[in-house]
């Protein structure tokens, strides 16, 4: 949102100075402390990190010295006019090339310089290199600069304990024709100190620019630098630079950087009077004691910084993650009475599954022996494999030829039994043990002997075909008794991934919307910001008569009014979504698979097998 001064608002029309010189700094100290609360929140947001950034610099800058800009268009000798503040050459005195970037001058016990990128990133270097971000035209040097915002300059210097100096890149004209000034740099002064060059003739793009700085009431002072070539010019070329200037600058004072800088090497005390550098100084100084100028530069940067957070909130609510995830959320809530009845089905249909899978799993509980398996093995879910059904249809051969057999087994007890009782009538004995002799009714009952033997021959045949076939069906139940239990835990798993499909329907539309209720907290310090702010300027800083001009106080009034009318309503939805969301059913299917664990075919042979009664013997008889 950086702009240049040819298309900033009007900054201000008026210092309010009219106050008692202990008020300002009183009134910073507690402004400041606003501040900083103010951008703890706000730091916490990544959506609006630049605006947090701009706030920071605010702060710094206010809780920092005093920091003078000095501005001026190429070969006013500003690096030179720096050094000899210094005393020393701190910035490159290269005259062949001018500063490539902005750098704020500032004491510190260690020297050092730190490199601010436009990213974020802070990098430190020794002093030495100071030339290297300033001044080098290598390819090294303009790869290092590439994405550089500005540069600090740490010095152990006692002006620099009081003030600090800002030097600017020199004024460059724009497309236009029209010289500026980067405003995040111009914004962090708290004064102007305007270079010009003796002999050097002030274009008018530089007048304009100035104009511009006048009509924001800001109002630099002039410092005309190379006093020391007056007397190869007229007098009227300094009475023509008061002329030019009288009307945009505060005062004009005359210097000589290269004086100053020849009596520092040479110690040479009457040449640093000649240097006029004191008054310089003296200005210095006079800034840095102007506290009363000072909050009213930093009250001005904060109307102008409301102004940008403003802006920040009225496009957040149209901004991603913001709009997709309150849409979603308040469509969800506004919605629920068709979410409900979706999830009413869903519920029936997880009953349904439940005793499905309770059914499945004991599926084989009872089952002892091999018609039960017959029995089960006849429902539906199993008589659609063939493979099972083949062995369905083995094991109701075996048990119908078992039932055969012991037919003809109960036919032949019947038949004997039948013979047997006559033969006790007639000979008074039974039948196995005495027929023998020769006496009536001995051919009746040969006759029936050989009956029951062809009989015994029919169930011992049949006997050794029954054996066969039950070698042969216990050979097909080892295999089969595993798909049995196979297919059952398929058919279990197949329910359990019918639970989990609509837990995953349930999962899909509540991490939606718990997604959506996690980004959207993620502006609750933006709006507790906004809260403190209003509370904040109404009862603090407007209610301070003092600090404000009756412009401000109208521009801040009506850029508080729209603050307080963005509405972040998103909490009413989260409320609402929390009273009826729907109960979770994540723990359905552990808690049904639990309370009905698989119980798996368990038959051995002798389940499987019949027990058979041997086939009688034959009976003989003796006729002797």
């Amino acid at each position: 949102m950086e702009k240049d001064l040819t298309t900033i608002d009007d900054l201000k029309e008026e210092l309010p100075i009219r106050w008692a010189q202990a008020e300002p700094a009183e009134f910073l100290q507690k402004f400041v402390a606003k501040l900083q609360y103010l951008n703890q929140l706000l730091s916490q947001n990544s959506y609006i990190r630049g605006t947090s950034k701009v706030l920071n610099y605010i702060i710094k800058d206010a809780t920092s010295n005093t920091m003078v800009l000095l501005a001026g268009m190429t070969g006013t000798g500003k690096t030179n006019l720096i050094n000899a503040l210094l005393s020393r050459p701190i910035m490159s005195p290269r005259i062949e090339v001018t500063t490539a970037i902005n750098s704020i001058i500032c004491y510190g016990e260690k020297e050092e310089v730190r490199a601010h990128f436009l990213d974020g990133q802070i990098a430190s270097f020794d002093i030495d290199k100071v030339e290297l971000f300033t001044a080098l035209n290598t390819s090294s040097a303009k790869i290092l600069r590439e994405g550089l915002d500005f540069i600090e300059i740490f010095v152990r210097n006692d002006l620099l304990k009081m003030i600090t100096l800002i030097d600017t890149t020199p004024l460059q004209l724009s497309g236009n024709e029209t010289a500026y000034i980067k405003e995040t740099i111009l914004n962090r002064a708290d004064d102007v100190f305007w270079i010009f060059k003796y002999g050097q003739e002030i274009v008018p793009e530089e007048i304009k620019l100035i104009e511009k700085l006048n009509r924001k009431n800001v109002i630099p002072l002039g410092v005309l630098n190379g006093i020391d070539l007056k007397d190869f010019n007229t007098n009227n070329l300094m009475i023509k630079y008061e002329d030019q200037l009288s009307k945009y600058v505060r005062e004009i004072i005359g210097v000589s950087a290269k004086d100053a800088l020849e009596s520092i090497q040479n110690h040479d005390d009457e040449k640093w009077q000649k240097s006029q550098m004191d008054l310089l100084l003296k200005e210095l100084e006079k800034t840095a004691n102007n506290h009363a100028k000072r909050l009213a530069y930093i009250t001005e940067r904060f109307i102008h910084w409301l102004k940008r957070f403003q802006t920040e909130l009225e496009i957040i609510q149209e901004r991603e993650p913001y709009y997709t995830s309150y849409s979603n959320l308040k469509e969800y809530v506004e919605n629920f009475d068709g979410i409900e009845l979706r999830e009413a089905a869903q519920n029936e249909h997880l009953s349904e599954l439940t005793t499905l899978y309770k059914r499945h799993s004991i599926v084989f509980k009872q089952v002892s022996t091999l018609y039960q398996l017959i029995q089960v093995i006849e429902t539906k879910p199993f008589s659609e494999n063939q493979d099972i059904v083949s062995f369905k249809n083995q094991a109701k051969q075996y048990l119908s030829s078992v039932r055969e057999y012991r037919k003809l087994h109960l036919e032949y007890n019947n038949l004997y039994q039948l013979v047997d009782k006559k033969h006790r009538k007639i000979n008074g004995m039974a039948l196995l043990k005495h027929i023998f002799g020769k006496h009536d009714g001995n051919e009746y009952f040969s006759e029936q002997v050989e009956k029951l033997n062809e009989q015994q021959q029919h169930i011992e045949k049949k006997y050794h075909v029954l054996k066969s076939e039950e070698q042969e069906l216990l050979s097909s139940f080892k295999v089969v008794e595993k798909r049995l239990n196979q297919f059952v835990q398929n058919q279990l798993a197949s329910i359990s991934k019918d639970f989990s499909t609509i837990e995953f329907q349930r999962n899909s539309q509540n991490s939606k919307i718990q997604n959506a209720i996690i980004k959207l907290k993620g502006f609750d310090n933006i709006v507790e910001a906004q809260a403190f702010i209003i509370k904040f300027v109404n009862d603090y800083v407007l209610k301070e008569d003092f600090i404000l001009t009756k412009d401000e106080k109208k521009q801040l009034e009506h850029t508080l009014q729209v603050i307080k009318n963005v509405n972040f309503d998103y909490q009413k939805y989260i409320n609402q979504y929390q009273q009826v969301k729907p109960l979770s059913n994540a723990q359905i299917q552990t808690m049904v698979e639990e309370k009905n664990p698989f119980y798996p075919l368990k038959m051995t042979e002798d389940d499987v097998r019949t027990q058979l009664e041997e086939p009688p013997k034959l009976v003989e008889i003796n006729n002797k």
